[in-house]
């Protein structure tokens, strides 16, 4: 019996796929931050969008290191 999980292609080790979405992401966000930033009273949505923005660049980073080294872990 087949599973989805079985029938998926295999992720590659390089997280090349998770960068681009989370790239995606960080661009999509910053532009509702700016659109949001041009009303000038302070909204719960737009701290709540700073945090994720934040989140989401420190996630960019860690899977970028991940990335950025190969199975022994030395630099690619």
């Amino acid at each position: 019996m087949f599973t989805e999980r079985a029938l998926s292609p295999p992720e590659p080790k390089s997280g090349r796929p998770e960068l681009v979405r989370l790239l995606h992401r960080i661009q999509a966000l910053t532009f509702e931050l700016r659109e949001l930033r041009r009303h000038a009273e302070p909204q719960p949505e737009l701290h709540a969008k700073e945090r994720e923005l934040e989140r989401l660049r420190l996630r960019f980073a860690a899977v970028a290191r991940r990335a950025a080294t190969d199975d022994l872990g030395n630099a690619a």
